[in-house]
């Protein structure tokens, strides 16, 4: 009895502090692979751009800048909100207030795909190792980083 016990204790301490993935398989990092327009498919892995979810907020880090915003994560679809350069554990990498439609439409996030500050994305593929999201005209392509 006393080692079921101590079996249960270790069990408990080992798994308490670790927070569970709460999107399943979209936590983690994505490297962004492809954006496909109308215009074309244009190839920006050699850009290393990066999204990495967790629990409601993502991480957009590309040339060694760093930029969050909120997200929902409902069913098929993810909605990006209230994008910004700053967290709450800022560093000298991110030092921009909160990003406007004027940003976005002048390219910031360009190389996501991205033009509006409240973005909605149709999950088309979600997988261990690749994400596909599309939102109009555009489909961005990742693999799991």
């Amino acid at each position: 009895m006393k080692k079921y016990i101590l079996f249960l204790l270790c069990a408990l301490f080992c798994t308490a502090c670790d927070k569970v993935p709460m999107n399943g398989k979209l936590d983690g990092m994505w490297q962004i692979l492809s954006i496909q327009t109308p215009q074309g498919i244009r190839d920006v892995k050699s850009q290393q751009a990066y999204l990495s979810f967790q629990l409601h907020l993502t991480q957009w880090d590309c040339s060694s800048r760093r930029y969050y915003a909120h997200f929902l994560h409902e069913g098929d679809s993810i909605f990006f909100y209230d994008f910004s350069g700053l967290s709450s554990h800022v560093t000298s990498a991110d030092d921009d207030p909160e990003i406007t439609p004027a940003d976005m439409a002048g390219g910031l996030f360009d190389v996501f795909g991205i033009h509006t500050t409240n973005a909605r994305y149709h999950i088309n593929q979600l997988g261990h190792s690749r994400l596909v999201l599309e939102a109009q005209d555009t489909i961005l392509t990742f693999r799991k980083f």
